[in-house]
């Protein structure tokens, strides 16, 4: 599990849960995990950062994409021998919708890509099955924020440590994705100014960072984080009766306060996934 949407701190704070010790630690860990994911199904999208590549049938000036935050690459195989060897350049295509901003924190969604045949060289995708690959960032939107902390590793932090030290542990909390450079890592446990870390998340590549190095937090829509505390916290406490009248569980209806915290962020399925 490398993305939750809540952090366990604040799931065990006196706010959510009131919950002192770390006896169940791993285990509420994991139930933020599983409430992430259902969301994620729930609104047929995620609003963690994906780094991917992704194929689509071609054909036509526009094309349907996933929620897309940015691309890295956009290439089409125009002879159908599943080699894509051209590249568009930036000048070929547009992102719609304009002013998405989705690395901003008000800003959404690309979900249309165009071919720009006034400013560009390129007149249509290449009509076809799968015929066009994109690589790039995917999800909802990408807004990360310093944390406040550095590396504080005397020699540097290894493609292979699992163990980061900051400068200032009371800045993280398990159950958070944080960004050094271009590599998302999850942190799994904090202890002291030392993060235990999964890392090359989400499609990221684990590769060496000088000390000193700035350590940000990804940060999600605040409706998002309230509802998966809540829809944690909720199943937490009916494993023991204590919210046992009316209760549900995954299976079944819906939660209410879920639903209306959820609504601004469901989204039809287009047919091309999450």
């Amino acid at each position: 599990m490398t993305n939750a949407y809540a952090d366990l701190t604040t799931l065990k704070s006196a706010g959510v849960l009131n919950i002192t010790g770390s006896s169940f630690d791993a285990r509420l860990l994991a139930l933020l995990g599983d409430v992430s994911r259902w969301i994620d199904n729930y609104c047929n999208r995620h609003f963690y950062v994906l780094e991917t590549t992704r194929v689509f049938d071609g054909g036509g000036q526009e094309l349907q994409v996933p929620d897309l935050i940015s691309v890295t690459t956009l290439k089409t195989d125009d002879d159908h021998d599943r080699v894509f060897e051209t590249t568009w350049s930036g000048s070929d295509y547009l992102l719609y919708p304009l002013n998405a901003q989705p690395q901003q924190p008000w800003g959404r969604p690309y979900s249309r890509v165009l071919v720009d045949a006034g400013a560009g060289t390129k007149a249509a995708f290449h009509a076809g099955k799968s015929t066009v690959e994109i690589a790039g960032k995917w999800g909802f939107r990408e807004v990360v924020e310093w944390s406040g902390a550095n590396i504080n590793e005397i020699s540097g932090f290894g493609p292979s440590d699992t163990i980061l030290t900051s400068t200032d542990g009371s800045k993280f909390a398990a159950g958070q994705t944080v960004q050094v450079e271009s590599e998302q890592l999850f942190v799994s446990a904090v202890t002291g100014n030392d993060l235990i870390v999964e890392r090359g998340a989400n499609g990221t590549a684990a590769v060496s960072h000088p000390d000193g190095s700035a350590i940000s937090v990804y940060r999600y829509p605040g409706l998002v984080v309230e509802a998966c505390l809540l829809l944690t916290s909720r199943f937490w406490s009916r494993r023991s009766g204590e919210l046992a009248s009316g209760g549900r569980s995954f299976g079944e209806d819906v939660d209410p306060d879920v639903r209306r915290l959820l609504s601004p962020y469901r989204r039809l399925s287009i047919g091309v996934g999450v």
